[in-house]
């Protein structure tokens, strides 16, 4: 399938594609998908890298505006929170 945007690609839920982001210094990171979250009414993605150790993941806030952003999250936290909220939810899915 073609999507129109990352953050398209993101939300279907049946999409099991590698997600490319570009860094800043045009660098391509390759993730995979583990999920798209909600807390406190935003949209969280988590995703992990390829390149890291299996068990590590980032967190990227899906920002609400035309560009498709994704706000890589420094604030541990709320890395934490979000994190627990994908907890809870595989737990309900048990």
């Amino acid at each position: 399938m073609v999507y129109e945007s990352i953050v398209e690609k993101l939300f279907d839920e049946d999409n099991d594609d590698i997600i490319e982001l570009e860094q800043g210094d045009g660098k391509i990171v390759k993730f995979e998908q583990v999920a798209v979250v909600v807390y406190e009414s935003q949209y969280y993605a988590i995703l992990h890298p390829l390149d890291l150790k299996e068990d590590e993941v980032v967190v990227f806030h899906i920002l609400d505006d035309d560009e498709d952003t994704l706000d890589l999250i420094l604030d541990e936290e709320l890395s934490k929170k979000v994190l627990e909220v994908y907890a809870e939810d595989v737990n309900e899915d048990d």
